[in-house]
């Protein structure tokens, strides 16, 4: 009898960095729910989310940053955060705080920037009022982090909306098949979703992991490269003691000949010397050996 043993859980370990992305989420989003009370008319989301008028058009260059830390609501914030709760806390234990940290920042950067070419080109195409449009969420950030455990843990199994197992690396796949359809497909400007955004956070992720592989591997050669030249430096050293004690024998034998033939007088002052070299380098200290 086959006995398989399953361990359900439920959200990942709560880590330093996903602590403070999500406190940070959490306090621009009480401040922008705060600010949106006294001044109602959007203009925190038009000067910190993401639009071609904003970006563009008034040069607000911060929006593909600012704009992943707005959201549109209770439940788009607590959907992202859950998602950075449910995936971020291993990848972080993984790479560590500094680099997963910065793995997010640029994966919802990099989204940012997908999402300004799509509204430029749909603003070239259609025009206005498509250069009003904001886009503000971590989503594309999440995406990332998801594309990044899938990478990690391929064959790691999660449940589909709490029901239905699927493993990582399909699930990731089904939603970029799926972004990428809905980007072309969808009306420009049409919905709450932003689906260049998500697939811009998987495209941008997956540059990213390509480069910090890449990165690895050349750290990984230097070392080698190093490791290597100092074998082959302790080799050549020790090869010299050994030319040295050989040719220290040599002068050795021929003078200790002398010596007994013709007694110490009759060794000259060169000699002497050589004699003396040729005890130095044929008894070497340990350090010269090692």
């Amino acid at each position: 009898m086959y006995q398989k043993n399953v361990s359900i859980r439920f959200g990942g370990p709560m880590t330093s960095g996903v602590k403070l992305l999500m406190a940070v989420n959490v306090a621009v989003f009480l401040v922008q729910m705060i600010f949106n009370k006294i001044i109602p008319n959007g203009m925190m989301e038009y000067i910190f989310g993401l639009s071609h008028d904003g970006f563009i058009g008034n040069f607000m260059l911060w929006q593909p940053f600012t704009y992943m830390f707005l959201h549109g609501g209770w439940m788009h914030i607590i959907f992202n955060l859950l998602g950075l709760w449910m995936f971020a806390g291993e990848l972080e234990l993984v790479w560590g705080r500094d680099k997963f940290i910065r793995y997010y920042l640029l994966s919802g950067i990099g989204a940012g920037f997908f999402i300004a070419l799509m509204n430029y080109a749909v603003f070239n195409i259609y025009g206005s009022p498509y250069d009003k449009i904001v886009t503000i969420g971590a989503s594309g950030a999440i995406y990332a982090v998801l594309l990044a455990y899938a990478v990690l843990w391929p064959n790691r199994e999660v449940l589909l909306y709490f029901l239905i197992p699927v493993k990582m690396k399909y699930l990731v796949l089904v939603f970029g098949l799926i972004e990428f359809f809905s980007t072309f497909s969808s009306n420009p400007g049409g919905g709450n979703i932003s689906h260049i955004g998500h697939l811009g956070g998987i495209i941008t992720g997956f540059l990213l992991i390509k480069i910090m592989r890449g990165s690895a591997s050349k750290n990984n050669k230097k070392i080698s490269f190093f490791e290597n030249f100092k074998k082959k430096k302790r080799v050549s050293s020790k090869q010299k003691v050994i030319d040295k004690r050989i040719e220290a024998k040599k002068i050795i034998d021929e003078l200790l000949g002398k010596i007994a033939r013709n007694g110490m007088s009759s060794l000259t002052q060169d000699e002497k010397r050589k004699l003396e070299w040729a005890r130095k380098h044929y008894y070497p200290s340990n350090d010269d050996i090692l």
